[in-house]
């Protein structure tokens, strides 16, 4: 059993009739009455012993106040939220102006004002003025209220509790040293206080006040051996520390071993992954129905993150009208509504609203499109269309309400949606489904200091709620128990292990509050208030650490963020710490691979793709590009349709500009034909057919992105405008030649495949030759065109299904770098576009016929290849392998194999 780092027994022996254990916190509490049971336990009844924690107490006794009638307790003391709600309404009546982060500033100034009051420095805050001058008097700062804006936020704040009724907590901590001061609560003997490793001043009045006699009762010392783990990472001290508690419980099951986790509410998830794979490799198994986990934490989890309270709050987010790709594919996902005989017509409509390429999705085309698709699979009677259809009706017609009308909205939407899913929830969901049923109520209590709220607050208020609900799923008190550094305190382990006490984590970084003058927090040793008072605070937690254990390994990170560092000073030099043996994860698997004699299965290779199936391949000459870069990907690609999550980008794609260069390019040509007309055009007759044909080109782009403003598609006009100007002074001084197809459709095979090609233009010379472009407005090379594997394709192929060509060329529209970059066999040269010979260095191909020749055999090639269902994981660069498909062809995980 986990022992308290006190005499606990002796403790409550020594106490007078009357006194009281005080502890700062619940844990604590509960581990003196569990001692003192284990002792009570021959017995068959015994009365509870007089232990309680700080915060317990205070509430009993805010409770007797209120029973006895005494005037100034008959007020609501008021919750976080509570508070939030007054505190934004404050601002808006101080301040009288939008803020960017206004919850951020509400929370700073309710602490600022919790540690004014903690630490007696105003008791009056309706005259928060006058408590305040002579402090700032005294340390020589300005009175002006536009350089000290909390005392207007203050006195706005306390208006709205004055009109509500309502004090804080610690108005109400105050109001109980004052009753204790006029003895309306009577005196105790003795309170004897242990565990406590800082408390604030008016807590410590209010202990000193509420007894004759307070004894400290200090914890027992501890004479151990302490020892150092440098490690890698964070990542890699979790798994040490993971391995090194299953090494323990090993040797002594009943042994009590603790994890102190620096920072365990920002590394909680990651923690509790690595100690599971390491301690329970067997609970991540997808067949294993789950199970409460042998460890217990101190920090419990946000209700916000957890999968019941993250699923519902993403659901309700149906009830907006708009929203981007990543929102609506968790909502389209989740495990926690629809039937599983649906998912294919989400997965389906997902897909048909990626193709949309719109940057949000609003809800009307959300609707039309789940009823269009829904059709097209010819469901019976699909839920899904009607759902949102309902959700659309109740957006429209629900206006601002009070939070307790939101309440019952929420729970209808969630209900209308089936949330939580046709499946019987196991015993943590069931539990997270409770405290998400007291997180609404939460939301309904806020009616009385909220008023009436649009939709976007009341889901905002419910998120802050969600967030700040903390799940701890209801376990056995096992002997592994994980904790933060001030759970920690009190408390004593067989075998304890500190993690992330690096020089740059431990003592940690001073944050004093940015709305309380410095030099106050200083003085007054306030909370974070700086580095002295972190050194300070560090120093005694430290101690206390070295005293909970006669067994101590202490890790840091050996590299934290790109620096060195080293243990922390306040730990002295101790000795490095034995290596670990224990390895349940690596004897997990080891066991799979033994259970079951493995057979190795050739993965290199799909079936042939049928004859029907090669008449028309879909994907174009970009088949061929993804066979010739990494034949796996192109057959997950192409045959099986594999693709990847691509948000939209915030403006134009890439591609789209790409594709908008094409579209210009293709207009412009249209009605100039060819470059005597070209030529013959003086500068405003050029700029006004340029304009001419960027308009026309942007005329389908602009309906598509609505949400683009005016300026954007004036500076867009202007670049293509000067990006056209450098393109056409190129064009203007080639040879004569005439644009004979533009845009041009053409159906072609190779290879046994049948492929429709789209041709950018072809262009017919003075000579009768004729040359094939493509337009690019990146930087393409021709080297691809050389090798064995073709790996750009595209124009190559092009080329061999126009017999009077004789030269391909990629035409680099790009701005300050406008050239052709191609290669061929024409009587009048181009710069940019090399002859055959040329190519390369050592050129193989002296003709342009053994250039054609070698794209022949290369393109049959890749043909084949994609034909027969090669599908080797295999490429000469990393940025060959698509990194979209690595979920698929597993790529890391066969690096790390290789490892």
């Amino acid at each position: 059993m986990l022992q308290p780092a006190f005499p606990v027994l002796e403790i409550l022996a020594q106490l007078p009739p009357g006194g009281l254990l005080l502890t700062p916190n619940n844990r604590l509490r509960n581990r003196c009455l569990q001692v003192y049971a284990a002792r009570q336990e021959a017995g068959s009844c015994w009365t509870p012993p007089p232990v309680a924690s700080l915060q317990g107490w205070l509430d009993k006794l805010w409770f007797e106040l209120q029973q006895q009638g005494w005037t100034p307790a008959l007020k609501q003391v008021l919750n976080g939220e509570q508070r939030q709600l007054l505190w934004q309404r404050a601002f808006d009546q101080a301040l009288e102006r939008q803020l960017l982060n206004n919850q951020q500033l509400c929370r700073d100034a309710d602490a600022a004002l919790g540690q004014l009051l903690q630490w007696q420095l105003v008791t009056d805050i309706e005259r928060i003025d006058t408590a305040l001058a002579p402090l700032l008097e005294q340390f020589a700062l300005s009175l002006n209220p536009g350089e000290q804006p909390l005392i207007a936020m203050i006195e706005a704040f306390a208006h709205q509790l004055h009109t509500h009724n309502a004090i804080t907590q610690d108005q109400r901590d105050q109001l109980i040293l004052r009753a204790l001061r006029e003895e309306v609560i009577p005196k105790l003997p003795q309170i004897d206080t242990a565990g406590f490793a800082q408390i604030s001043p008016l807590a410590d009045a209010i202990v000193h006040e509420a007894a004759v006699k307070v004894v400290a009762r200090p914890s027992a010392e501890r004479q151990g051996e302490v020892r150092s783990a440098p490690c890698q990472s964070l990542e890699d001290e979790l798994y040490q520390a993971a391995r090194w508690a299953a090494g323990k419980l090993g040797q002594n099951p009943r042994a009590s071993v603790g994890i102190v986790v620096n920072n365990l509410g920002q590394c909680r998830a990651q923690v509790e992954a690595i100690f599971t794979r390491v301690l329970e490799p067997q609970y991540l198994d997808p067949e294993q129905h789950r199970y409460t986990l042998p460890f217990n934490f101190s920090a419990g989890t946000p209700l916000a993150q957890t999968p019941v309270g993250s699923g519902a709050l993403q659901l309700l987010e149906l009830l907006r009208d708009e929203w981007d790709y990543s929102q609506l594919r968790n909502l389209l996902f989740s495990p926690f509504w629809g039937s599983a005989e649906e998912l294919q017509l989400r997965t389906a409509l997902f897909r048909r609203l990626q193709r949309l390429e719109l940057r949000r999705i609003d809800g009307a085309t959300l609707r039309y499109w789940a009823e269009r698709v829904a059709q097209g699979l010819g469901l019976e009677a699909p839920q899904l269309p009607g759902q949102l259809e309902k959700l659309g009706d109740w957006q429209r017609r629900w206006q601002r309400a009070p939070t307790e009308v939101w309440a019952a909205r929420f729970s209808e939407t969630l209900a209308a949606l089936g949330w939580p899913g046709p499946r019987n929830p196991d015993s943590q969901e069931y539990q997270q489904l409770m405290h998400w049923e007291n997180a609404l109520e939460e939301l309904a209590a806020l009616s009385a200091y909220g008023g009436s709220l649009p939709l976007s607050q009341a889901l905002q208020l419910l998120r802050q709620i969600a967030s700040r609900t903390p799940f701890q799923a209801q376990t056995h008190d096992g002997p592994l128990q994980i904790l933060g550094v001030l759970e920690a305190g009190g408390l004593t382990f067989d075998h304890l292990r500190l993690v992330g006490f690096g020089q740059q984590q431990w003592p940690p970084a001073p944050a004093p509050n940015p709305l309380l003058p410095v030099q106050w927090q200083k003085h007054w040793k306030m909370p974070r208030a700086s580095a002295e008072r972190e050194l300070e605070l560090a120093r005694e937690l430290s101690a206390d650490l070295l005293n909970a254990s006669s067994d101590i390994v202490i890790s840091y990170a050996a590299e934290e963020d790109g620096v060195h560092q080293g243990l922390s000073s306040l730990f002295g030099s101790p000795a490095p710490a034995a290596p670990i043996d224990s390895d349940p994860l690596g004897e997990h698997y080891a066991q799979l691979a033994s259970a079951t004699e493995l057979e190795k299965v050739a993965d290199e290779r799909l079936p042939a793709l049928p004859p029907a199936d090669c008449e028309h391949v879909r994907g174009g000459a970009s088949v061929l590009k993804a066979q010739a870069l990494c034949p796996l990907n192109a057959q997950l690609r192409y045959r099986l349709g594999a693709t990847g999550f691509m948000a939209p980008d915030i403006g134009l794609s890439p591609a789209e500009r790409g594709n908008i260069v094409h579209q210009v390019l293709a207009e412009f040509w249209e009605q100039c034909g060819d470059v005597a007309h070209l030529q013959s055009m003086d500068g405003d007759r050029r700029r006004e057919q340029i304009d001419e044909a960027i308009d026309n080109a942007l005329r389908n782009v602009r309906r598509k992105h609505t949400h683009l403003p005016a300026g954007f598609w004036a500076m867009e006009q202007k670049r293509l405008s000067r990006l056209l100007e450098q393109w056409l002074e190129l064009e203007a001084d080639r040879p004569a030649f005439a644009v004979e197809k533009i845009e041009w459709e053409q159906q072609v095979e190779i290879g046994g495949l049948q492929f429709n090609l789209r041709l950018d233009r072809l262009d017919q010379l003075a000579s009768g030759e004729q040359l094939v472009i493509d337009y690019k407005t990146g930087t393409p090379g021709i080297k691809d065109w050389l090798g064995e594997r073709i790996r750009e394709p595209q124009l190559p192929l092009y080329a061999l299904f126009q017999p009077r060509a004789r030269a391909i060329a990629f035409g680099q529209v790009r701005n300050g770098d406008c050239k052709w970059n191609g290669c061929g066999d024409l009587e009048q040269p181009i710069d940019g576009i090399k002859a055959a010979a040329d190519t390369q260095k050592d050129s193989p191909f002296a003709t342009w016929d053994e250039l054609t020749q070698h794209w022949q055999c290369g393109l049959q090639l890749l043909a084949g290849e994609y034909r027969n269902g090669v599908a080797t994981l295999t490429f000469d660069r990393p940025a060959d392998n698509d990194s979209e498909l690595w979920p698929l062809n597993r790529w890391p995980e066969r690096e790390q194999a290789e490892e």
